[in-house]
């Protein structure tokens, strides 16, 4: 009965294809629009919980906020620190779930010359830990030893393009060489150990050229502390170990920070770890997500209502074919049965070319934002079965009135 009535359905919308096609228009633009925005949505949460994993899913940053900011009073107020010694025996504490700390110490920027070339960079002074926080990778060289970091040695690690704007497209070439930063007419010499990869983002340009480019140059923290005359800190990062709890850990260092550094008016320690921040930054693309794919849901229901309106004129317009089966004894159900088939095929056959469009739709608008396109398989598993839905409740009214005519009057009705 059901390929009959499949038939039947089929053989109607032949007949009126325009008017079929018009009906399905709604569901198609429902649909497409419902699975374009979820691929946009879900491209867009997958490249951003990307994109902040590779900053470290195991970082947690901690630093201090103000309390209660008053911008009259905020600058004269002195910036508060965390004491090394504190910091230490934090590390100590909780040895069993933290890998590693990373603290960084700014120099301050300046300017290399060689000859007719020259460079801007930015130098710092990190611990051993800062770059497994920050996932550095050497292009040449090593990192710094033990040794470097417990004397203070004038090294330093540098990126790949410092080195070949200075000493050219070799890079073994720069290794053990020495160049001079000059950091507010102070010069320094340091001797190059390492070479790391540049990574370059929307906000490295300085200038309208490459070669304005200013890059950070690394060398060992307690290097940087002899020559800020500075050995304080502000604030750091902790690399947890695996498997650990990140978020429980950082609000325990929070209690502990808060609890045994010296107090500062109007400031707090902050412990934050980077898979609450995914986790915060995920919600909230994927409730903007759903507001959006909610609002799009609704071309859906208009779509249906294009469907029963469809349907009733259907069956005024088969008012004596209905009368004649009933007649000849066909049963309401199977009336009912047969108008609820025809609108759930309008339903599927609309819901298959806006599941197409929806697809190309939703990869060309992630290509166009720079994001790969990752299609929601959930969407259109959803907005098809929305789709059926929409099929059977709007498809029942017209099929209800059509089983319950009489048989006498639809085969009078002219």
């Amino acid at each position: 009965m059901l390929i009959e009535n499949s038939k039947l359905a089929l053989a109607s919308l032949a007949a009126n294809k325009m008017r079929a096609f018009l009906t399905m228009l709604g569901i198609i633009i429902g649909i497409a629009a419902v699975i374009a925005i979820m691929t946009v949505g879900n491209s867009l949460q997958q490249s951003v919980k990307a994109s902040m994993a590779s900053m470290g899913v195991n970082n947690i940053s901690a630093g201090f906020s103000m309390l209660n900011y008053d911008e009259d009073s905020s600058s004269s107020e002195i910036t508060p620190l965390v004491q090394p010694q504190v910091l230490k025996d934090m590390v100590s504490t909780y040895s069993s779930e933290i890998q590693t700390i990373s603290v960084q110490s700014s120099v301050g920027s300046g300017s290399v010359r060689s000859g007719n070339k020259t460079a801007k960079v930015s130098v710092s002074g990190v611990s051993a830990g800062y770059f497994v926080a920050e996932r550095t990778s050497l292009s040449g060289g090593t990192f710094f030893t033990p040794h470097m970091y417990e004397k203070g040695s004038n090294v330093a690690i540098v990126s790949d393009r410092f080195a070949k704007s200075i000493f050219g497209n070799n890079l073994s070439k720069a290794l053990g060489k020495e160049f001079e930063v000059n950091v507010d007419s102070n010069y320094t010499t340091y001797t190059i150990v390492g070479i790391y990869t540049y990574k370059t983002d929307n906000y490295s340009f300085d200038g309208s050229s490459g070669k304005s480019t200013s890059t950070p140059v690394y060398i060992p923290l307690k290097s940087a502390q002899l020559q800020v005359h500075n050995t304080d800190i502000s604030d750091f990062t902790v690399v947890a170990k695996d498997s650990v709890d990140t978020t429980a850990l950082a609000s325990e260092m929070q209690t502990y920070l808060n609890a045994h550094n010296p107090t500062y008016a109007n400031y707090q320690i902050e412990c934050y770890s980077m898979q609450s921040m995914i986790k915060q930054s995920t919600d909230m693309s994927k409730n903007t997500t759903n507001a959006m794919t909610l609002i799009a849901a609704l071309a859906l229901l208009v779509g249906g209502i294009g469907v029963m309106n469809i349907m009733t004129v259907s069956i005024t317009e088969r008012t004596r074919e209905i009368g004649t089966r009933k007649a000849l004894g066909a049963p309401n159900e199977q009336i009912l049965l047969q108008f609820i088939t025809e609108a759930i095929i309008i339903c599927l056959i609309g819901g298959l070319i806006g599941i197409g469009l929806g697809i190309v739709m939703g990869n060309i608008a992630s290509r166009v934002m720079g994001y790969p396109a990752s299609i929601s398989l959930s969407s259109i598993a959803v907005s098809m079965g929305f789709s059926m839905f929409i099929g059977v409740f709007f498809g029942f009214y017209p099929a209800n009135k059509a089983a319950k005519m009489n048989p006498i009057e639809a085969l009078r009705y002219e």
